[in-house]
């Protein structure tokens, strides 16, 4: 099994899977004999296999499954990614482009204090729309002694937007999820009237306002938190509106706007089912619909049983051919 296709797999992944498929059900140790090798270095292994659907646990055995269908759905992930990266890479390199030819329309501010100045100055201007990417603060990998990285918050004069009847819409990063203060917040964004959706490859925070004026917010140098790249009305601002409309359309609706219904599925099932293909932690779903993380468990094994599905990346490969996602 090539590495290079399922790159979460070892080459000590395929004899294991040949063996799980030879034997039938067979326990960790039966496998490990069957391949000479120690226990210690079968198991995660095995664990990396259920991870991508190739094989499931049950009662102590191992038990192959047929691997058209998870790989398959994998393989729809890393297409997903390409071009998500892709996107990324023609928006950045024409950033560099017109950054190096030092162009009037693009500014950097460093100093925090002007940071938060500027940034609630545009929210304030805008007149109809404010569209973003939101991975949650930035800082350099390595931080200063004493830096400190802020929690995330509602953007400043938020809000007020919303009362002048600015048309918000924010796609989400999943990590952004992952921490109750990121999630607390774009709850509360959602319920003031914010298009909100989530996708997994979100690569930069990215706002634009009025499509007139817009700024990426990137990890600062020497001693700064982050830098503000402020864009006017341009090509690079074009480039801009570009990259948010892509993965605007690649994300996964959340609150109202996934209200869809049929006769297939809840309303309540969708919004799961959503939430597991873009990527979000048990955590962080069972936050969201207000339930436990056992009662989690046994939605997504009654949809696992609904659908046929013996892992999670064959419930959203199923989900997705019926129509559901």
């Amino acid at each position: 099994m090539d590495s290079r296709v399922v790159p979460s797999l070892s080459p000590l992944a395929e004899p294991i899977y040949q063996a799980a498929v030879n034997l039938g059900d067979a326990t960790v140790s039966e496998i490990a004999r069957h391949v000479a090798l120690d226990d210690g270095m079968v198991r995660p292994e095995i664990t990396a296999l259920e991870s991508v659907g190739l094989v499931e646990l049950s009662g102590g055995s191992v038990r192959a499954l047929a691997p058209q269908l998870p790989l398959e759905r994998l393989a729809l992930e890393h297409a997903r990614a390409i071009d998500a990266a892709r996107l990324t890479g023609s928006v950045l390199a024409e950033i560099w482009t017109r950054a190096a030819n030092r162009q009037s329309f693009v500014e950097i501010v460093t100093d925090e204090c002007a940071i938060n100045t500027v940034e609630r100055e545009l929210m304030d201007d805008a007149v109809t729309s404010v569209d973003a990417l939101c991975i949650g603060p930035v800082a350099p990998r390595r931080l200063p002694p004493g830096m400190q990285i802020p929690e995330p918050t509602v953007h400043p004069g938020f809000h007020e937007a919303i009362d002048r009847g600015v048309n918000v819409r924010a796609l989400y990063g999943v990590s952004v999820f992952n921490d109750s203060l990121g999630f607390a917040a774009v709850q509360q964004c959602m319920a003031a009237g914010e298009e909100a959706r989530v996708f997994s490859n979100v690569p930069i925070n990215l706002t634009v306002f009025d499509r007139k004026r817009g700024y990426l917010s990137v990890p600062g140098e020497v001693g700064s938190r982050r830098a503000l790249v402020v864009v006017h009305e341009s090509g690079l601002l074009d480039a801009m509106v570009s990259i948010f409309e892509g993965y605007w359309q690649m994300g996964v609706p959340l609150g109202a706007e996934s209200d869809v219904h049929d006769h297939g599925a809840s309303e309540a099932e969708r919004q799961l089912l959503a939430y597991l293909a873009a990527g979000l932690t048990d955590e962080a779903i069972a936050r969201d619909l207000g339930i436990s993380a056992r009662t989690l468990g046994r939605r997504i094994s009654r949809l696992e049983e609904v659908l046929g599905a013996r892992s999670r990346f064959q419930l959203a490969l199923q989900a997705s051919r019926r129509g559901w996602l």
